[in-house]
């Protein structure tokens, strides 16, 4: 390998102590540097440029110590009941790897050939998704989801970029492919009923991360599109249609990137892995709540989607290190996360006979949908005098269209406490704040900004008295120590609502020989927003595992507070965070 060095001149000519030091190091590293008479060859602006042939192991040790990168699985998806072989794509300087799974009730197999696995499912498994992470003893990757589904699933067949040359598909079905070059379109044949809604859904860019602007069609046999879907969930597409008649019809999905490039045309890479559900069968779209309080069961939850039966069987499984509780329904396609509040409060729905709804108190959970045109939904609670509340909606989060404003009024004289259509620029879910200034009957309104309405345009409305709060971010999931031993973590402190409280910052979880030098995050000044953990190792130890990054009260604090703990967290998706973290400590060369 040649690598072409750029370094600046610190020297005249090649007879002083650093231009011998230059010449020293390059023969040591068979370097072949080539020097003027009156000193190294300059560049027009001025920098030292030298020819380099050299292994990167000998030369650059922290480089040459090959990491483990996990790209994508494919296929995307693996069946329930099933032993599915699957290629995680990638680099893997060192074969055998190691996995983790987040779910009890996937098991992973290494297979021989490098990037080569066996995913093995019962068939009680639920679906939704599996975070994966590959590790060796050097280095470990980060984690990356595998979609879990329930129906068969069934990969395209090159060629299928013409209707005549459509891969098959018996519904209810999971198609899965890769639109791996510039202009391809994948097609698919499938057989459709009169009376039966059919539901197509991609799964591209979100939750899978590819980077893809995907576009579906239904057509007919002469290519007429009878049905567009684009940007349905996120920018991944979901198409809705009722047949009038028995028939045969084709789905087609082609993609633009998901940064526009300014060319014209449909675009392709080896990273455009999609999955599509297919099915004229029960199908969950959503459930709401959205957002379940502490005190939620299981009959709190309510499934919305297509052909489903007057009576269902919702199944909800536990949570995991990094997944919210998953919520879908027995032997049908879809499923929806549902996030927790670490609190009690009312759960509250839409009212169908009255123009509000009422929430007898607070903290309360509102749910509903905007359906119709111009529509409008209400609420109405009792608010205490000089307290702030905070009414927080959730809605694009979820992949749910709807762009949200929210309006809260005094109900005795129409007066407007707050109005908030996006919480920030990009998101546009809205949050507003308010206070009453007596005890009053106050009314929160839900509307859609551009009176957006459909079956999915639902959201939830978590409304809480605002308190000092704080929370701690970090932006990867997984770290390593470097050849000293020791990594620095980043870790962000969000002070919200006059959170004023010194802080101490630790790591929880780690072995013997692994030790965090705690750090404090005072109430004011630059360590108020953010601090840097340091971790030392022992050079005679190895380590990969889970870690948690904590905060605690610092002890001038009452015991009370001091004992409340916050936990740093990294989002893997919009309404997906985790509280674990990965460390790896390699082992020391000798």
């Amino acid at each position: 390998m040649q690598i072409e060095l750029k370094l600046r001149p610190t020297v005249a000519s090649p007879s002083s102590g650093r231009a011998q030091a230059l010449q020293s190091f390059a023969a040591r590293l068979h370097v072949s540097a080539r020097f003027k008479p009156d000193g190294l060859r300059r560049t027009a602006k001025g920098s030292i440029i030298a020819t380099v042939s050299i292994l990167l192991g000998l030369a650059f040790p922290t480089l040459a110590a090959a990491q483990v990168q996990l790209d994508r699985f494919y296929p995307p998806v693996v069946s329930v009941g099933n032993t599915t072989t699957v290629k995680a794509e990638g680099k893997f300087p060192k074969w055998p790897v190691k996995a983790v799974v987040d779910r009890d009730d996937v098991e992973v197999i290494i297979e021989k050939d490098s990037g080569q696995l066996s995913v093995k499912l019962p068939a009680d498994a639920a679906p939704g998704i599996a975070w994966i992470r590959l590790f060796d003893d050097a280095s470990a990757s980060k984690l990356v989801p595998l979609l879990i589904e329930s129906a068969a699933a069934i990969e395209e067949v090159e060629p299928n970029q013409k209707i005549a040359e459509a891969t098959p598909i018996s519904l209810p079905a999971i198609a899965y492919g890769r639109l791996a070059k510039s202009n391809e379109i994948d097609t698919y044949r499938v057989q459709l009923k009169q009376g039966q809604t059919f539901v197509a859904t991609t799964f591209a860019n979100r939750p899978l991360g590819s980077p893809m602007d995907a576009v579906m069609q239904l057509v007919d046999e002469q290519g007429n599109v009878l049905s567009q879907a684009d940007d349905d969930r996120g920018i991944d597409p979901q198409l809705v249609y009722e047949p009038e008649e028995d028939r045969e019809l084709w789905v087609r999905i082609f993609a633009f990137p998901e940064v526009p490039t300014g060319t014209i045309g449909y675009a392709g890479s080896a990273t455009f892995v999609y999955s599509i559900r297919m099915t004229q069968d029960a199908y969950v779209d959503h459930v709401l709540p959205l957002v379940l309080p502490e005190n939620a069961v299981a009959s709190d939850t309510t499934p919305y989607g297509w052909n489903l039966p007057p009576k269902y069987d919702l199944h909800h499984s536990v949570a995991t290190d990094h997944s919210a509780r998953i919520t879908h329904l027995a032997a049908s396609l879809g499923w929806q996360w549902q996030t927790s509040l670490p609190h009690d409060a009312v759960i509250v729905s839409e009212s169908q006979d009255s123009d509000f709804a009422i929430a007898a108190s607070l903290p309360c959970v509102f749910s509903g949908h905007l359906s119709e045109a111009n529509d409008v939904d209400r609420l109405r609670f009792q608010a205490q005098p000089a307290k702030r509340y905070r009414a927080e909606l959730h809605s694009r989060a979820f992949d749910l269209p709807l762009d949200s404003q929210l309006r809260v009024i005094h109900v005795a004289d129409g007066s407007e406490l707050a109005r908030n259509d996006d919480v920030s620029r990009g998101q546009y879910d809205s949050v507003a704040e308010f206070t009453a200034n007596e005890a009053s009957e106050l009314e929160l309104q839900v509307s859609d900004l551009v009176d957006g309405h459909s079956a999915r345009h639902a959201y939830s409305v978590v409304i809480t008295e605002v308190l000092p709060a704080v929370e701690l971010t970090v932006s990867e999931d997984h770290f390593a120590t470097g050849k000293e031993g020791t990594v620095e973590i980043p870790v962000a402190i969000a002070r919200k609502h006059g959170f004023d409280q010194e802080l101490t910052i630790s790591a929880e979880g780690l072995p013997e020989g692994i030790k965090a030098e705690s750090v404090v995050s005072e109430s004011k000044g630059d360590t108020s927003k953010s601090v840097k953990l340091k971790l030392v190792a022992d050079k005679t130890i190895s380590f990969q595992g889970p870690f948690r990054i904590t905060a605690r009260l610092t002890a001038n604090a009452d015991k009370t507070a001091a004992a409340i703990t916050y936990t740093a967290i990294h989002s893997l998706r919009d309404v997906v965070t985790t509280q674990s973290l990965w460390l790896t400590v390699p082992a020391a060369k000798e």
